[in-house]
């Protein structure tokens, strides 16, 4: 990079502060969802990992189920599968001329076949009709040896042209975080030039084609002219890692996408450190990866049987030699990317700041008085807005002449985990966060993300009347301007709705509808939305467990025989009993937790985007750390090795990331938490039939209880408590 450049980038950043921006809440419980789209009515359609699509209104809060896809997907029935762990329902668009012909564009990964599938589908009465199924694309995929990466961004731009994302489809665990290059025999998992550098292969691209009544065209001005060998006409950029949330200008169509890149903490001679980056093509072109990064840093091609490096890349013309390879030899070249950051903190672009990183590229703003909210003033005029999935920020970067780079801000930080954001016609945006964990959240949700006013939400709570089956009551409703509200009830009924009422009582009959719910609006904000749902949820498969002896108490230092039952009968050997000690003068708040102090600096730190206290996400549980280490004198000091320099190994393939951005002194309370969470707990595999409890500690109190608790995947865990003597 040219060094003005970069001073000047350098210093247009430095002072950059989070504006002010109001974000509402309109509809949660999704599980994990992936991908939005707006209607021209304002309804928002989405899309979940395992295949579900809901319609939202905004304006009612109201969620319908519009269908079910069957697709490949890692399930809770056996979370750590090696096959299929990226495969998914990856994303949804909705055609131009949706008003009129309720077309929905879906790209999910097959059940029955090793491939991803684009295809359209057409809404009758509010649902799917998954008859009307027209195949548009199908991209063979690999899913054993946990390959990842499959993109998954579906948008139109103003063009009517459709743009698809195609990850490369590769497994990254075992190139050091670096490009997973591997030409050795049956490494075909392990190597990146097969997919993403390869001409001919639609996966680590970006493609862009016309719909058609009968499929597609290829639209003039893709990377390859149609006909040309060895190469795929689809294609409208190549070298792409995980290329995430395409986003296109709405004037100029100049496209936008988030690149998820590999780990590495720092450079060698191996290659350079792994970078995100935010890119930008005004044209067809190619980007570089597995053979670059960033801005065009250059990977050695390594000799995996000795491990020496290689010569480098020319960017310029790089050479994909990769004995897989079936497209062209010598690749366009290289461009560089508009925006990229490692884990430590950023020369170029400081106010990216440091730590965990998931780069996605959101909508490009354009100022209009017109419009009913501008998020930005006139000054930010043709702005874009990129953010970043682990790190919960909002950057708008402004652009000039030619779509440059002049100036990049914070717009807002705090966020859990932004999944993708679109502009509604209003000019507000519409956030879908993807919930609290890596895979199987319940806890997903819809948000609209508005320019701040001093006029705020009104809040409201609803209850069902005792002893009046079907009468439902306003609890609370207050504004907090004082301002007058208005209450309106909607039942849920179906793909549908309707207005069964206002004010503070509402009674439907017996029977009828999925959920019930009330609508507070002040006239000037969006409404606020309390709901009870009237059906029986969804539940899995319950555990039991037993005590062959009826227990009236338990002992310290004594062993416990227990059984373990369910329907079906659950694998006794991926079955975890354990015992956990809950002092009679102890505050119990249903599991293990951290105090206060540290549920704050583990939530700064974005450690909960991998990592849950009690339960497995990308990472291992905390508990689970705490048990493993407990009782080794050099615990404290490996633990905080592996947070600031990452690594992997232990826990499976997937590496946990250098947290660069952690403290030393941060770190260390982290770590002392940690290790007290095995405090009072035992565990034993069901298999065994029985747990020892430990020996008494000095400082135990009287009077205490032992909750005994057993957990198996696909199963709701038992929990059953008795008194310790």
């Amino acid at each position: 990079m040219r060094p003005d450049l970069t001073l000047c980038l350098a210093l247009s950043c430095s002072a950059a502060s989070a504006a002010p921006v109001q974000i509402e809440k309109i509809a949660g419980d999704f599980r994990d969802p992936m991908a939005l789209a707006i209607a021209p009515d304002g309804d928002v359609y989405l899309v979940e990992r395992e295949g579900r699509i809901l319609r939202v209104r905004p304006s009612t809060g109201g969620v319908f189920p519009v269908g079910q896809i069957e697709v490949s997907a890692l399930r809770a029935s056996d979370p750590k599968s090696k096959y299929g762990r990226e495969d998914a329902m990856q994303g949804i668009a909705l055609d131009p001329d949706f008003a009129r012909n309720q077309r929905v564009f879906l790209f999910y990964s097959a059940p029955d076949q090793k491939l991803d599938r684009l295809s359209r589908f057409t809404l009758k009465d509010g649902s799917l009709d998954l008859a009307s199924e027209k195949i548009l694309l199908e991209i063979p995929v690999d899913r054993e040896n946990t390959v990842c990466h499959h993109g998954g961004s579906v948008q139109f731009g103003p063009d009517g042209l459709l743009y698809l994302s195609v990850g490369d489809n590769t497994n990254p665990f075992e190139s050091d975080g670096r490009a997973p290059i591997d030409f050795r025999p049956d490494r075909g998992y392990w190597d990146a030039a097969r997919s993403a550098g390869n001409t001919n292969d639609l996966r680590g691209k970006i493609l862009r084609i016309r719909p058609t009544e009968d499929g597609y065209e290829i639209p003039p001005g893709n990377l390859f002219p149609q006909g040309t060998a060895k190469t795929r006409p689809e294609i409208f950029v190549m070298g792409c890692r995980n290329p995430f949330r395409v986003s296109l200008d709405s004037k100029n169509s100049t496209l936008y996408w988030g690149e998820v890149g590999p780990d590495a903490a720092a450079p060698s001679d191996k290659g350079p450190a792994g970078h995100d980056e935010v890119n930008q093509a005004k044209a067809a072109g190619n980007f570089g990866w597995p053979f670059v990064i960033a801005d065009n840093k250059p990977y050695p091609v390594i000799d995996l049987t000795t491990g020496k490096p290689g010569p480098m890349i020319d960017p310029a013309a790089p050479r994909n030699d990769s004995p897989r390879n079936t497209g062209l030899a010598i690749l366009p070249p290289a461009q560089s990317a508009f925006i990229w950051y490692p884990y430590s903190e950023s020369a170029e672009f400081p106010v990216i700041g440091k730590g965990g990183r998931n780069a996605m590229a959101g909508p490009v703003f354009y100022h209009d008085a017109s419009r009913k909210y501008n998020l930005l003033p006139r000054e930010d005029d043709h702005t874009l807005l990129t953010y970043d999935w682990i790190r919960g920020k909002i950057w708008k970067a402004k652009l000039g002449s030619g779509d440059k780079l002049e100036k990049l801000e914070i717009l807002s930080e705090g966020l859990r985990h932004p999944m993708d954001m679109e502009m509604a016609a209003d000019g507000s945006i519409f956030m879908l966060d993807y919930g609290s964990e890596w895979y199987f959240n319940k806890n997903g949700y819809l948000a609209r993300i508005l320019p701040e006013t001093r006029n705020q939400q009104p809040e409201i709570a609803i209850e069902a009347a005792s002893g009046k089956t079907g009468t439902f009551f306003v609890k609370s409703a207050t504004d907090p301007d004082g301002d007058k509200i208005a209450v309106t009830w909607w039942l849920t009924t179906g793909t549908s709705e309707r207005k069964v009422g206002s004010g503070s009582t509402v009674t439907v009959p017996a029977g009828e509808g999925s959920q019930i719910r009330a609508a507070a609006s002040d006239g000037k904000n969006p409404p606020a939305i309390a709901r009870i749902e009237l059906g029986t949820a969804d539940q899995m498969a319950e555990l039991e467990l037993g005590f062959p002896k009826k227990l009236k108490s338990v002992s310290f230092g004594k062993p416990v025989q227990f059984t373990v039952t369910g329907n079906p009968q659950p694998d006794l050997a991926k079955v975890s009993v354990r015992a956990r000690y809950i002092p009679a003068t102890g505050h119990d708040a249903g599991g293990p937790q951290f105090p206060e102090e540290i549920a704050k600096l583990v939530t700064a730190n974005q450690c909960l985007a991998c990592h849950q206290v009690d339960k497995s996400s990308a990472g291992p549980a905390y508990l689970d750390v705490a048990l493993k280490y407990r009782g080794q004198p050099d615990a404290a000091a490996r633990l905080h090795t592996k947070i600031k320099a990452g690594g992997g190994g232990v826990w499976g393939e997937l590496p946990m990331p250098p947290q660069v951005a952690v403290s030393d002194a941060d770190a260390d309370k982290i770590i002392g938490a940690i290790l007290h969470l095995a405090d009072g707990m035992v565990e034993a595999s069901g298999k065994a039939g029985k747990i020892d409890l430990p020996a008494r500690p000095a400082d135990a109190t009287p009077d205490g209880a032992w909750e005994f608790s057993a957990e198996s995947p696909g199963y709701t865990a038992a929990k059953v408590r008795l008194p310790s003597n």
